[in-house]
């Protein structure tokens, strides 16, 4: 039960995208709700094809006072946001966000893109990898070839959309050029730890872990964390050796700035060894709006709204049309 006596408000949205996000939906609508809770603000933003609510149930138990763990989390995010905008502060205050990857979008021209990533000086690009690994073998050789003499490094998530033979005849054939840039693999296949381990040792890449983090033991070198859905501080604890990733979930941009904050939390308790390239800057790969238009994100460095305090966009969340749950 929702232990608040303030009544909550909310406001539906629905975000658009230019193309696909990641291999597990084809969708380019994606609706979610802002909810207030007195003074303050957070963002439930679900995605079914990883097993959580659609966005019209989420809000039915909300209202009946029963919660998920989105609106958990975006009710913890709506008390806190609302004690800093009570005491007029960011919540960002002399607290740095550590820097993130590029996040490509497949929707918008190559060319403008790279020069953007080259000429603000990302330190990496993440991209989604496709079933057909071939499609994104092309995509990760033509980076390496443009961005030669760059530092630039490569990541990708395939979401699990692989079998294990697949991926390995994604590493065996890539140039090496290409394969000398890779940072990080997300989720090349379903999660084994036998198999897992075994890429590790014949391939030499690093593996980070997204979906079956609760039960994984063993043959991957990160966890990607995504503070919308589940509590960085949780998965710390579980994996005391392993760099965390930060990530949003690629949501409406307050719950992009919760993920942010989020990180900056992290690493200022953990340490910056403990604390991966984020990924935090995914305002660009949605059609703009007067809140994404907001955040300033150049080479990584995620500058965040204050107007209001708390996590920022006071104006615009006052001027939206509310209706009360409960």
């Amino acid at each position: 039960m929702i232990a608040t006596d303030e009544p909550i408000h909310v406001h539906e949205y629905v975000l658009q995208s230019g193309s696909p996000l990641n291999s597990a939906s084809t969708r380019r609508h994606f609706p979610g709700a802002l909810i207030r809770v007195g003074d303050g603000y957070g963002a439930v933003h679900p995605w079914p094809e990883f097993g959580d609510d659609p966005i019209e149930v989420q809000l039915e138990m909300l209202a009946a006072g029963q919660l998920t763990p989105q609106t958990d989390l975006a009710m913890q995010c709506a008390i806190e946001d609302g004690a800093a905008r009570r005491a007029g502060v960011s919540l960002f205050a002399d607290l740095p966000v550590p820097v993130s990857h590029y996040s490509w979008s497949f929707a918008q021209d190559t060319a403008p893109q790279m020069d953007r990533v080259l000429s603000e000086g990302w330190p990496a690009i993440k991209a989604k990898g496709f079933p057909h690994w071939g499609e994104t073998l092309r995509f990760v050789e033509s980076c390496a070839n443009v961005s030669a003499g760059s530092e630039l490094m490569l990541r990708v998530d395939f979401n699990g959309c692989l079998t294990r033979a697949d991926f390995e005849r994604f590493i065996e054939f890539m140039a090496l050029k290409a394969y000398r840039r890779l940072d990080v693999i997300e989720d090349p296949f379903p999660y084994d730890a036998e198999s897992w381990k075994a890429c590790q040792d014949r391939w030499g890449v690093a593996l980070a872990l997204d979906k079956g983090w609760q039960s994984a033991t063993d043959g991957f070198d990160a966890v990607v964390v995504k503070p919308a859905r589940r509590d960085w501080r949780i998965v710390a604890e579980k994996f005391p050796d392993a760099p965390l990733i930060l990530t949003s979930a690629m949501d409406h941009p307050l719950g992009q700035t919760f993920a942010a904050y989020q990180a900056a939390l992290a690493w200022r308790d953990l340490g910056g060894s403990r604390i991966s390239l984020c990924g935090l800057c995914t305002q660009h790969l949605f059609q703009p709006d007067a809140f994404s238009d907001r955040l300033i994100t150049t080479g990584g460095q995620f500058a965040p709204d204050t107007s209001g305090g708390g996590l920022g966009f006071g104006d615009l969340l006052e001027g939206l049309p509310w209706r009360r749950m409960n």
